[in-house]
C-alpha cells in the first residue's frame, strides 16, 4: 500500500522551551502512515535551504523516508511558533518562507500511489480533480465554509476539526450532514475531547476520544487521519477505523512535538 502527503511542512518551534520539531499537516500524514504494517509513505513539499530546512530534511531520512520528491527552493523554511498552555498547543506566529506561492506541477504528482492526501495548508489541491486510480483525501482543518472545500466533490475522504462547534454550541451532526451535500465521500471531523464523527450519507459513526495524561496535542488529529486512511484502505469498516484513530491520536498526546526531534 502506498500513500503520498501532498502539502505543508513546518517547523515547529517551542521558543519558550529553546526545542523544535519537525512537523507540518501533510509531512505529519506521510510519517505517520508509514509505520503502519505494509505501508510505503511519500512526501510532496517544499523545503527551503536555510538550517531549518537541512534539519527537516535529516529528520525525515530518519524516519525512513524517502526525500527525492521534496522540492528544495532557495530561502527560509516555514516555521511555526508553539506554546504549550495547559498541555494544549497554541499557534502563536507562522511565518511560511518558501511555501509562499509555491507552485506544484501536475506531472510532479506521481501516479503510482493507493491514497494522495492533501490539506488545506501548501499546494497541489487544483491538480485533484485530475488525478484518477488513488484515493483521494483532504484535511480542511476548521475550515469548514472556505471556498477551497470546492474539492470535496472529487474526494472520497473529507476531514475536518469541529471542536470550536461545541464551544459555540453548534450541532456538529448537523454541520457533517450539510458537509456531505458537496461530496460523494466520507466527512469525517474531530472533535478534540469530545471524540470524533462520522458521514457516509446513510449512517452517522461516532468515537470517543481516549483518556490520557496529556503532553502536548500537537499532531494529534493527523495522527487521527493517518491511521483511518489506513484502517480503511485495508477494508476495516468506518466504525474500526474511527477507534484505530482515536488509539493513535492519544499515543501522539504522550510526547513532545508531533514526531522526531530532540527527544
Amino acid at each position: 500500500m502506498k500513500v503520498l502527503g501532498v502539502g505543508d511542512n513546518c517547523i515547529d518551534d517551542y521558543a519558550e522551551l529553546g526545542k523544535k520539531y519537525p512537523g507540518g499537516n501533510a509531512l505529519n500524514i506521510a510519517i505517520y502512515a508509514s509505520r503502519y504494517p505494509g505501508v510505503e509513505a511519500d512526501y510532496l513539499g517544499v523545503v527551503g535551504t536555510d538550517e531549518n530546512g537541512e534539519y527537516l530534511l535529516d529528520e525525515i531520512k530518519k524516519q525512513g523516508l524517502a526525500t527525492d520528491k521534496i522540492i528544495v527552493k532557495e530561502g527560509e523554511n516555514a516555521v511555526t511558533r508553539i506554546l504549550i498552555r495547559d498541555g494544549d498547543r497554541v499557534f502563536d506566529d507562522y511565518s511560511e518562507g518558501v511555501q509562499k506561492n509555491a507552485v506544484l506541477l501536475l506531472e510532479t504528482i506521481p501516479q503510482e500511489f493507493d491514497l494522495v492526501h492533501f490539506v488545506v495548508w501548501g499546494f497541489g489541491r487544483e491538480h485533484v480533480p485530475s488525478i484518477k486510480g488513488s484515493v483521494l483525501s483532504c484535511d480542511f482543518s476548521s475550515k469548514l465554509d472556505d471556498e477551497r472545500t470546492g474539492i470535496m466533490r472529487y474526494l472520497d475522504y473529507s476531514f475536518f476539526s469541529g471542536g470550536h462547534l461545541i464551544r459555540e454550541d453548534a450541532d456538529p451532526v448537523e454541520k457533517v450532514k450539510e458537509l456531505k451535500n458537496r461530496t460523494r465521500g466520507v466527512v469525517v471531523m474531530t472533535l478534540g475531547e469530545h471524540g470524533s464523527i462520522a458521514y457516509d450519507g446513510a449512517q452517522i459513526f461516532r468515537g470517543e476520544a481516549l483518556p490520557v495524561d496529556v503532553v502536548d496535542t500537537l499532531g494529534a488529529g493527523d495522527a487521527y487521519i493517518a491511521a483511518f486512511l489506513v484502517s480503511r484502505l485495508k477494508g476495516k469498516t468506518i466504525q474500526d477505523s474511527i477507534a484505530t484513530g482515536h488509539i493513535a491520536a492519544r499515543d501522539i498526546c504522550k510526547r513532545l512535538g508531533a514526531w522526531g526531534g530532540p527527544d
